[in-house]
């Protein structure tokens, strides 16, 4: 067992990078999936408590620790907490976090505020990963100081669409327009109830344009689904599709979030 733990730790990173790159072209997730949950489970701690909720206390966690961070104005385009689909263990994004800026039309989310399930994703929740124990995921997100800019219609409609750029280190965000190696869209639809997020890999040859996302493949997507309104409302739908995908694990959540334990 431990031989297989240790080598999970290289296989993972080598197969995200063969997908990556297209050097392999069939679909591994299943490889993925079964590499990462060679991987001990592990929760990181804040003061000595455990972060970790229950996953028969998850939904109580969230009546209480939902839209209170404060940050988000009414008028701001995107509100609620919205759980991932296709992102790995990634579980969920509250946007009570995100600071609105109606001058530039741009949200800015802290990613060190979500949280994630304590073990891997099922193939059909995951997408193409990270197939990692959440417990990993969150103090690597609070070590990069990850953060995403979504520049948003101040009044979005479905089919609007949201261009996304990040942020590590604390380092500048990219202005508006300007793209790195990957290009983002997230787009509305159902009233707000689900956004999806497109990617696209752009070689440093490369300077795309707006047409550059019509012309080329997409490398990833993954999807947003409304787990509590911005009244405080929980989506039963997608709460039982969330609670379907933890798959009887418990929640991992970020030091930000422990108070509310």
């Amino acid at each position: 067992m431990i031989t297989g733990r240790c080598c999970s730790f290289f296989v993972v990173p080598l197969l995200a990078l063969l997908v990556s790159t297209g050097l392999v072209k069939v679909d591994i997730t299943p490889l993925f999936y079964a590499s990462g949950k060679l991987l001990p489970d592990y929760v990181p701690e804040a003061d000595g408590k455990a972060l970790r909720v229950p996953n028969g206390e998850i939904r109580e966690f969230l009546q209480r620790a939902g839209l209170k961070g404060g940050a988000a104005e009414q008028s701001a385009p995107l509100k609620g907490v919205y759980m991932f689909d296709q992102m790995g263990p990634v579980g969920w994004i509250d946007f009570s976090y995100a600071t609105w800026d109606s001058s530039t039309g741009a949200a800015d989310v802290n990613m060190g505020t979500v949280t994630a399930q304590a073990g891997v994703p099922r193939p059909e929740f995951g997408g193409i990963g990270p197939f990692v124990p959440g417990g990993y995921l969150i103090p690597f997100v609070e070590w990069v100081q990850y953060k995403v800019r979504f520049y948003c219609p101040a009044r979005m409609q479905d089919g609007d669409v949201c261009n996304l750029v990040e942020s590590l280190f604390g380092h500048p965000y990219p202005k508006k327009g300007e793209v790195g190696s990957m290009l983002w869209h997230m787009t509305r639809f159902d009233g707000g109830r689900k956004y999806v997020r497109d990617s696209w890999l752009v070689p440093p040859w490369v300077t795309p344009d707006e047409s550059y996302h019509k012309t080329h493949g997409k490398f990833h997507s993954y999807r947003l689904f409304l787990l509590m309104h911005a009244n405080g409302t929980i989506d039963e739908e997608h709460f039982s599709r969330f609670m379907e995908k933890l798959d009887g694990q418990d929640l991992v959540i970020p030091k930000i979030l422990a108070k509310f334990l």
